[in-house]
Parts: C-alpha cells; structure tokens; sequence
C-alpha cells in the first residue's frame, strides 16, 4: 500500500512541475503580448486625441482671427510634444469663406520594424465676419473708444459689475483707449475675464479689456502703445453671457463709469 501512496506523489509532482512550465512557456508570453497590445492602443488613442484638439484649436483661430499663421501655430502647440508619435503634417488654409485644417499623425506599431500606423482627419468651420465699414477707433472723448459697437451692459446694470460692455462679433478688432504700456496681459481660462489687457496710462489711470481668446491680443506685456492702437479682439471667454468686449477704466486701483471718458 505503502508503495502506490508513494508513487502517487511522485506522479503528481511531476505534472505539478509540467503544468509550470507550461505557465512559463505560453501563458507568461501571452500576457506580455497581451500588455503591448493594450499600449498600442493607448497610445493610437492619445495621438487621436492630441491631432482632434490640434485641429479643433486651428479651426477656431483661424475662423475669429482669419490668421493662418497664428492657426497653425496655436495647432501645433495644442498637439504638444510627444515622444511616442509624430505630427507629421498639418495644414491651415482660408478658402470660399471656410476656414480648413488638415492633420497627419504617424504612430509607430510597437516593437515592430513594419510602417506606422497614419491617423488623418481634417476640420473645418465657417470664417466669422469681422467688422465692415470703419477701420480704426472712433474718436471718442478723453479717450477713443475701444471698439466701434454700439453700448451694451454699463458699470450702471447691476451690482457688481465694474465697466462697459460692447457687444458685438468675435474677432472685432479692440483698440487701446489712449497711449500707454502694456501692464499685463493675463490668461485665466474660462473663469471671470478669460483673457484680458490691463495698459497703464499714467497718473493713477489704467483701462482694461476683458472676454479675449488666449490668441487675440496683439501686444505683449511691456509694450508702448497709442492711441487708438490694435490690441486686440472681441471673444466670448471666461464668465461670458454672449461675444463681447468688457472695457474698465480704473482711477487709482477704483473702477470709474468709462462713458464719461470716450464721449
């Protein structure tokens, strides 16, 4: 009896040490394979992802802005700087009213020598009209006025609310109220004044305009500017209720009503 109780063992332990080497030998591999595959399709996905916004941002700016230049860059940087996969081709045009971006993204399949896989795609939107007829700033009083559009929401409209609002189409162009350098240009998202200037005009007067698109404003922090100067555009950015400007005139660190200065 003694005898088959020890063969017994000995039998089971040798399928014991077969079925470990199976593990190793099949089913550890497959896990590996299994590993890479799941990459493979985590990166494909974060290079889909970063061409969507690239395109997406390009469109946009291209379409408020009607600049090309500032489209394609703006893509670019929306793409970022990956190691894993390539931007390797994007274009930005303006065409029969529609502003059009096109992408490709070559990601490499993963420990193989064969080509990579190429994501194309492309977007599209219409170029939003721009202010016609007069070019520069109106006269104004004191100060030009900051953009040509009719009064909005004044300082006047409810509690808390410190200046002028001008609404009006995105990508108006915005002026500066009078000379002065650029105190800061300041971007908070989509919170409060989204993207705004703040320019310094000496003797305790400063303006600020507010609701810009982080690639609107055509100044930099700095800079000396005139009146009645470019600086930028309408947006409709930050604590927003439509595309507008929201222009301030501050005495001594105090908003003032800024009527009284551009009539």
């Amino acid at each position: 009896m003694k005898k088959w109780i020890t063969m017994i063992r000995k039998f089971s332990h040798r399928r014991r040490k077969g079925a470990s080497t199976i593990e190793f030998v099949i089913i550890l591999p497959l896990f590996f394979v299994l590993c890479m595959v799941v990459w493979q399709f985590v990166i494909t996905g974060m290079a889909v992802m970063d061409t969507q916004a690239a395109l997406r941002d390009a469109v946009k700016v291209a379409a408020t802005t009607g600049n090309v230049e500032k489209a394609e860059k703006l893509g670019k940087e929306s793409f970022g700087d990956s190691t894993q996969y390539v931007l390797d081709d994007f274009e930005v045009e303006i065409k029969d009213g529609e502003a059009f971006a096109k992408a490709k993204t070559q990601v490499p399949i993963l420990f193989m020598t064969t080509e990579p896989y190429t994501y194309e795609n492309s977007s599209k939107a219409p170029v939003l009209e721009f202010a016609q007829g007069h070019t520069g700033p109106m006269s104004g009083g004191k100060f030009a006025r900051p953009v040509n559009l009719a009064y909005g929401c004044d300082i006047h409209c409810y509690d808390g609310h410190t200046g002028q609002d001008f609404p009006g189409d995105i990508g108006t162009d915005v002026y500066a109220a009078e000379d002065g350098y650029v105190e800061k240009v300041v971007h908070l998202g989509d919170d409060s004044y989204g993207t705004y200037i703040v320019i310094d005009h000496g003797g305790g007067i400063k303006t600020l305009y507010a609701h810009m698109y982080p690639w609107q404003p055509t100044v930099f922090t700095g800079e000396r500017v005139k009146r009645g100067q470019k600086i930028g555009g309408v947006g409709n950015n930050g604590n927003s209720s439509g595309p507008h400007l929201h222009f301030e005139v501050k005495v001594n660190g105090s908003p003032v009503d800024p009527r009284p200065y551009i009539e």
